[in-house]
C-alpha cells in the first residue's frame, strides 16, 4: 500500500505554521515572566494567607486552570460573604455563586453533559451567564454563548448545527422553541418567577429549579480535574447564519497580564457592566471581574437613567460598556445631577468611539476613559489608556502585551507607518477555528485578519479607518448588508433590492434599504413595516432596516452593480 508523501508546498506551509506557533509561544512565555508582577499587584491573589492560602491558590489552578470556575472557587474561598452580583433577580455572594455553579455542574453531569457536553445560553445580562461559565469549569462542558437578537429560526438552526445537548433561554425567548422541541433539553434562564417559569412547555425548568433539585455531592461527584471544553461565541456572517468562533480556556494568565495594567484593575471594585455578556468582551470581563472579587452590577435591558442611578446608589468605581450605551448614559449624566465621585475608569469596546464622544466623557467624568479594541475572533488587540485617550482620542492604543499586530496590504506585505491597510493580529486568546467548515479563517504571516482597515503611526499607535468589507456595526452588533438582501430575496413581491450601511446619530450605523416592487398583488401589498417584520423574523434585530425607499428601478452599471451614489437619499 502506497503511503502518500506531502508535496514541497505542503511541507513548507507546515514549517511556516510551526515557526509562527513557536514565535507565539515565546512571546506568551516572555509576557508572563515580565508582566506577572503587575497582575499580582492588582490584588488577584490574596496576600498574607499563609501556607493554606498558597495551597488553595495553586491547587485551584491545578484543578481548574484559569477558567471562570477557578476564579469563582478562589473568590469564594477568600471572601465568601462578599456580594458577587447585583442583578434584576437580587443579590448573590461569592459563596452562593460557587455553590450554585457547582450544583448546576452536578446537574449537567447527571444528565450526561460532561466533558463532551454542549450547552447553549441565550440570555441577557444577569447572573446566569457567569454561573453557567463557572459550572463549565467544574464539569468540563463546552459553552455556546448565543446572541439574544437571534430569531426563532436562527436559534433552532444553531441548536441543530452545533448538536447542543441543552440550551438556557430567558423567559422572553421561551416561545422561540416549540413546546414539543425534542432536539435538546430546554431550561429557562431569567424568569419573573423562577419557581414558575413561563415557556412554550410548562415542563421546562428554570436554572434555579435545577439548582434546588440538584444531586448532592455524594450522589454526583464532580471530576477532580475536569477536561475543559471550548467557549464558542457567535459572530455574524455574510450568509445570515452566525459563525461559531471557538476559543479555548487560557492555559497561561496572558489575557490578565495584557489587560489589567492597561485598564487599572484593582481588587474589590464595584463595577457596572452594560456591555453584553454573550460577546467575547463580556466573557473576558467576567473572568477579570471575578478574579478581582468585584461586585458586578448587571441589568437585563439597558436604561440610561437606571444606569446613572445604579452608578450613584452603589458607588460604582468602574463602567464596562460599549459606545452605544455610554453615549446614552452620557446624555443623562449631562442633563442630571449625579454623584459619581468614586468612578475610576470607563472602558469601552465594540465600535470605535468617536472623538467627540471621548471628549464629552472626559469633560463629564474626568480623565477616566479607556478604549478596548479587538474582535470576536481575536479578542483583545489594543488598549488606549486614560492619558492616551485625553491626548489623542482618535487612537485605539497600542497592541497589548502578548499580541502581535501588523498592517498588511492585499498581498500580505507589511506596511510602514501611516500606510493604510488591513489589520492582522494574533494573541493567546485568538480563536482556534470556526465551528463550521463553510467559514474559513483569513490568515497571513501567522496572523488573523480583524476585518478592519487602519494604520500604525511611528510610535506604534493604531488608528482604525473602518471595515475592510461591507460589514457594519449596529448598536454593538455586526451586520452584513448582504445578509439582509439574501433574506429578502425570498420575500414575495420584491423584484430587486439593495441594502447599504449608513451613518446614524443614535446607533452609529444602520441598514438602509432600496426596494423595487414586482408587478403582483404581493408587490402592491409591500410596505416598509412588512419588510421590517420579515427581516426581524429571520435575522438579528439590529439588521432590521430603519428606512425603506421604494423605487421603480435600481441604478446599475453595465456590469450589473448598483451605483450607490445615484440612489435617492429619501
Amino acid at each position: 500500500m502506497a503511503i502518500g508523501i506531502p508535496g514541497i508546498s505542503t511541507v513548507f506551509h507546515r514549517a511556516k505554521k510551526a515557526v509562527y506557533a513557536a514565535e507565539g509561544l515565546a512571546i506568551d512565555v516572555a509576557t508572563v515572566s515580565t508582566g506577572i508582577w503587575g497582575v499580582l499587584r492588582s490584588g488577584v491573589v490574596v496576600q498574607n494567607t499563609g501556607l493554606w492560602g498558597k495551597v488553595m491558590l495553586w491547587g485551584g489552578i491545578a484543578k481548574y486552570g484559569f477558567t471562570c470556575g477557578r476564579q469563582v472557587w478562589y473568590a469564594a474561598y477568600a471572601e465568601p460573604n462578599r456580594t458577587a452580583i447585583i442583578d434584576d433577580m437580587g443579590e448573590i455572594t461569592y459563596g452562593e455563586l460557587r455553590d450554585d455553579a457547582q450544583a448546576l455542574a452536578r446537574v449537567f453531569q447527571s444528565k450526561g453533559i460532561g466533558k463532551k457536553g454542549r450547552v447553549g445560553v441565550m440570555a441577557r445580562n444577569s447572573r446566569v451567564i457567569p454561573m453557567v461559565l463557572a459550572a463549565k469549569g467544574y464539569s468540563g462542558a463546552s459553552i455556546y454563548l448565543l446572541n439574544v437578537a437571534s430569531s426563532p429560526h436562527q436559534l433552532q438552526e444553531l441548536i441543530r448545527e452545533h448538536h447542543l445537548d441543552a440550551v438556557f433561554v430567558d423567559e422572553e425567548f421561551g416561545e422561540h422553541l416549540p413546546a414539543d422541541w425534542s432536539e435538546c433539553e430546554v431550561f429557562i434562564a431569567h424568569a419573573e418567577d423562577l419557581q414558575n417559569p413561563q415557556g412554550a412547555n410548562p415542563q421546562w425548568k428554570s436554572f434555579q429549579q435545577l439548582i434546588d433539585t440538584a444531586p448532592s455531592k455524594k450522589e454526583e461527584k464532580l471530576p477532580f480535574r475536569p477536561h475543559q471544553g471550548s467557549i464558542v461565541i457567535m459572530s455574524s456572517g455574510t450568509s445570515g447564519t452566525p459563525k461559531g468562533v471557538r476559543h479555548r480556556e487560557p492555559v497561561l494568565p496572558v489575557p490578565m497580564i495584557s489587560i489589567i495594567p492597561r485598564i487599572g484593575w484593582k481588587a474589590n471594585l464595584t463595577v457596572q457592566q452594560t456591555a453584553s455578556l454573550f460577546h467575547s468582551w463580556g466573557w473576558a470581563n467576567v473572568n477579570i471581574l471575578v478574579a478581582h472579587r468585584s461586585t458586578m452590577i448587571f441589568r437585563r435591558k439597558f436604561d440610561p437613567v437606571q444606569a446613572m442611578e445604579d452608578l450613584q446608589n452603589y458607588k460604582c468605581q468602574a463602567i464596562i460598556t460599549s459606545p452605544i450605551f455610554i453615549k446614552e448614559q452620557l446624555k443623562v449624566a449631562q442633563e442630571g445631577n449625579y454623584d459619581v465621585q468614586p468612578l475610576e475608569f470607563i472602558v469601552s469596546s465594540g465600535n470605535v468611539m468617536h472623538e467627540d464622544l471621548v471628549t464629552g466623557l472626559v469633560e463629564e467624568f474626568g480623565p477616566v476613559v479607556r478604549n478596548f479594541y479587538g474582535s470576536t475572533e481575536n479578542s483583545v488587540a489594543t488598549i488606549a489608556d486614560a492619558n492616551e485617550m485625553v491626548n489623542n482620542p482618535a487612537t485605539v492604543g497600542k497592541p497589548v502585551a502578548g499580541v502581535r499586530l501588523r498592517i498588511l496590504d492585499e498581498n500580505g506585505k507589511s506596511l510602514g507607518p501611516h500606510q493604510p491597510g488591513r489589520i492582522y493580529c494574533r494573541g493567546i486568546m485568538s480563536m482556534r477555528n470556526y465551528t463550521n467548515d463553510r467559514d474559513k479563517m483569513v490568515e497571513q504571516r501567522g496572523l488573523l485578519e480583524v476585518g478592519d482597515r487602519g494604520y500604525l503611526d511611528e510610535e506604534g499607535y493604531l488608528y482604525v479607518l473602518g471595515r475592510a468589507d461591507d460589514m457594519i456595526i449596529v448598536g454593538g452588533e455586526n451586520v452584513y448588508p448582504r445578509s439582509v438582501e439574501e433574506v429578502l430575496f425570498s420575500m414575495p413581491g420584491i423584484r430587486d433590492l439593495y441594502a447599504k450601511g449608513v451613518d446614524d446619530d443614535d446607533t452609529f450605523q444602520r441598514i438602509k434599504l432600496w426596494v423595487v416592487r414586482d408587478d403582483s398583488p404581493e408587490g402592491e401589498a409591500l410596505t416598509e413595516e412588512s419588510i421590517q417584520q420579515w427581516v426581524r423574523e429571520n435575522l438579528l434585530e439590529p439588521a432590521v432596516p430603519r428606512d425603506v425607499v421604494f423605487m421603480d428601478r435600481l441604478p446599475r452599471n453595465p456590469t450589473g452593480k448598483v451605483m450607490p451614489r445615484e440612489l435617492p437619499v429619501g
